[in-house]
């Protein structure tokens, strides 16, 4: 009920309750339940003058046709799954992993309920930001502990072509003007001796770009990543990550389990994407996807 009634105040003057009820042919308690529901997960979005209900703003939906054509444009042979409203792309794509081809998109307008790491909630705004996940199939000998750090080098890339300064946080987290605007998620599953990988990416669209455009040059930006990784490994791309490293040379706090366990300079990642922390004993490398990072002297 509630994309029917937020496509429906997309194309509708504002409106009574019992007119939207009408239109929509239910009852008017539904209708103001769902108005509650709304804007408790997103403020404000719609709004109430004069007992007429509206939106505060125009939506951008997805539209199948229009991501295909762009597709088509880009050259980007992938599958695609829309669907109105999910949980999480990431648990949709988990629980039904076995329905996907390699280079499967799963979309939505609403993620409700999102995932980051550590479980964390990863909130986007409705028919305004973008939450996908990308299903691909590699081979049981390839590299998939690089993939977090090739797709934040993908979203560095993409945000620059927009003209955005932004700045990459180990081990993929983006940052524009401190303000955390992208996070990545991989998980695997182990299936016919073939690593089944989902890379589910939230990223904000704070510049109200279109979102159907945004969605293809993101999935074409993460393409070529991995394109160039798989013609000439990593060496390249691990420049390009250090070189947009929000923390590199500076001083940082190791964390796992909301305790600190280390503290040193960060001064590298491996060639496995793990970083090189320089400590009062010496080098010591941390690649546990368990810990994360606090910046001591921004």
């Amino acid at each position: 009920m509630e994309i029917k009634l937020l496509h429906w105040l997309n194309k509708h003057q504002p409106a009574s309750i019992s007119e939207i009820a009408h239109g929509l042919k239910t009852t008017a308690l539904e209708i103001l339940k769902t108005i509650a529901k709304i804007n408790q997960i997103q403020l404000g979005l719609i709004i109430n003058s004069d007992t007429a209900y509206s939106l505060s703003h125009q939506l951008d939906w997805f539209d199948a046709a229009r991501i295909k054509q762009l597709m088509l444009q880009n050259n980007l042979d992938y599958n695609l799954q829309l669907i109105d409203q999910l949980e999480s792309t990431n648990a949709y794509a988990l629980k039904h992993i076995e329905q996907f081809k390699s280079k499967t998109i799963i979309s939505c307008d609403w993620q409700y309920s999102g995932r980051g790491r550590f479980g964390r909630r990863w909130l986007s705004k409705i028919a305004e930001d973008l939450t996908l996940s990308i299903v691909y199939v590699f081979p049981s000998n390839y590299n998939i502990a690089l993939l977090p750090i090739i797709c934040a080098v993908a979203i560095n890339r993409l945000l620059k072509n927009y003209a955005i300064q932004n700045a990459i946080k180990w081990p993929n987290d983006i940052y524009v003007n401190q303000n955390k605007v992208a996070g990545i998620l991989v998980e695997n599953l182990v299936r016919n001796q073939q690593f089944h990988t989902i890379i589910g990416i939230g990223l904000d669209n704070f510049a109200s770009w279109e979102r159907n455009k945004l969605l293809v040059e993101l999935v074409t930006s993460i393409d070529n990543l991995i394109g160039e990784f798989n013609l000439f490994g990593f060496a390249l791309l691990r420049r390009e990550w250090l070189d947009n490293c929000c923390h590199l040379g500076k001083q940082v706090t190791i964390m796992q389990n909301g305790n600190s366990i280390a503290e040193g300079k960060h001064l590298d990642i491996d060639e496995q994407g793990a970083l090189v922390i320089q400590d009062s004993t010496g080098l010591k490398v941390y690649s546990s996807a368990a810990i994360s990072l606090l910046i001591n002297d921004k």
